[in-house]
């Protein structure tokens, strides 16, 4: 029989190999960090150079959340059915252009047309993790960890930046992200060409029903508390979209007609698949839609509102870059903590922890070193959810499905911030006392995501435990 077993020589020259794909993939990422971090400092100073109100920089967040939705499932789908590095070039493409259109020619118009064009970064783990998957499997969980980790770094480094460059113009924010995104691009062309295109025709009906039914539930969330939650406009375009939904749901869980779908459903079918995608929403929904909240609260004038430390613009931007630096270093042990504690258990720590860290904040808010320490806990368990639940994601589902089931995990948790995002607005407007946030508003937040982080932790409890080998790969 031959010796299967590979010389040290060419192992060694293996994980090399898988190393530097994986610096590739990190680096592709941080393009994805940067474009999200940026426009949190850039937008909204971007009123008395646009002449525009704040309603109208709302309303471009608001387009940048539904593309969110909307493309998540549409890139992961077609990396799965036209092959991963080729829908991974073309979506760092479109992205680089954003980036260099809003750098080159700042307006109104090519600004809006260009976070349109960034939402495309919500393809770029998915379809890497189909990539990685394929061409080793073994490093599948070290590799997400260090996009995340790359991820949660780059955002808090992304404002920084802009809110440095464009300190005094805040369009020069926006060539931050040049230099990423060229970087990106050159790496989306060294990476492999791993895996084999299924070529499945993609069934239209469910697309544009999923499609349009996100919008109208997206658009619903997001403009429930300035329409009314009772208005006309809110109740049409929610119940309008998750009509859609429903139908999309009915046509993508029945049996593929004529070998055609969307989305496969049945995915969820999968207890695996079920526990993460559910705990990654209530995640989303306790964890990311509190970052508008945080930047009030730190800036806030202690002796108007009764708390807050009044800090100002860049203040905030380094407590974020420090918080990101703790995410980094959480999102790199977490391939460590599910092989030591087991992924049932990690993930119920990450939601423990971040219902830890609100508690902390209500608590000792009065103190900035106690809601710093608040903070600190919520951002550890940010960077281990976002590792764990990713790389969970697509353990038992087959190779040609990684980037659906991906996707699909990715949608979970883009519509969780979207309705997280909508309690808190909607708190934060039942609460306003001389034009600010009360304290028991800010209070009321903190209990409703700690309590989004229980559920969270309560969903990961019904991951079910198994062995290595029952792991599809």
């Amino acid at each position: 029989m031959a010796n299967k077993t590979a010389p040290p020589a060419t192992e060694a020259l293996t994980r090399r190999t898988i190393t530097g794909m994986i610096v590739a993939m990190a680096l592709v990422e941080a393009l994805s960090g940067v474009t999200q971090g940026y426009l949190n400092p850039i937008l909204p100073a971007l009123g008395p150079v646009f002449a525009i109100d704040d309603p109208t920089i709302n309303g471009i967040f608001l387009i940048s959340n539904v593309s969110f939705a909307v493309l998540t499932p549409i890139i992961s789908r077609f990396g799965d059915s036209y092959g991963y590095r080729l829908v991974l070039r073309w979506s760092t493409a479109v992205v680089a252009l954003g980036v260099t259109l809003m750098a080159l020619w700042p307006s109104l118009w090519t600004v809006t047309l260009g976070v349109v064009m960034l939402t495309c970064v919500v393809g770029f783990i998915p379809l890497m993790m189909g990539i990685l998957r394929v061409t080793d499997p073994t490093s599948t969980r070290r590799g997400v960890s260090a996009m995340i980790g790359m991820l949660m770094i780059t955002v808090g480094v992304g404002g920084l930046l802009a809110g440095i460059v464009g300190v005094n113009d805040p369009t020069l924010g926006f060539w931050v992200a040049v230099p990423f995104a060229a970087a990106a691009l050159v790496c989306s062309f060294i990476l492999p060409d791993a895996g084999s295109p299924t070529h499945e025709r993609i069934a239209l009906a469910p697309l544009i029903a999923c499609s349009l039914g996100l919008v109208g539930f997206v658009v619903a969330l997001s403009m429930g508390p300035e329409w009314g939650w009772l208005d006309a406009r809110t109740l049409g375009s929610g119940l309008a979209g998750l009509g859609l939904l429903a139908y999309w749901v009915r046509l993508d869980a029945s049996e593929a007609r004529g070998g055609k779908r969307f989305m496969d459903l049945r995915l969820l079918a999968n207890p695996r698949i079920r526990a993460v995608s559910l705990a990654t929403f209530f995640f989303g929904f306790a964890s990311i839609s509190y970052f508008g909240t945080n930047g009030i609260f730190l800036h806030a004038d202690p002796e108007t509102t009764g708390y807050g430390f009044g800090l100002g613009s860049f203040m905030i931007a380094v407590v974020l870059a420090v918080a990101s630096v703790v995410s980094l270093a959480s999102s790199l042990l977490t391939t460590r903590a599910l092989s030591m504690l087991g992924e049932r258990v990690t993930l119920i720590l990450a939601g423990t922890l971040l219902a830890a860290g609100f508690v902390v904040m209500i608590a000792a808010h009065a103190s900035l070193v106690g809601y710093c320490l608040g903070f600190a806990l919520f951002n550890v368990s940010l960077g281990m959810y976002q590792a764990g639940t990713r790389a969970l994601s697509v353990e038992g589902v087959p190779l040609e499905e990684t980037s659906t089931a991906a996707g699909l995990n990715e949608l979970a948790l883009s519509v969780g911030i979207a309705l997280g995002a909508a309690v808190v607005k909607l708190i934060s407007s039942s609460s306003v006392a001389a034009g600010h946030i009360s304290e028991g508003g800010l209070t009321a937040i903190w209990i409703a995501l700690a309590v989004g982080a229980l559920i969270a932790a309560g969903a990961a409890s019904r991951y079910p435990k198994f062995n290595a080998d029952q792991v599809i790969v």
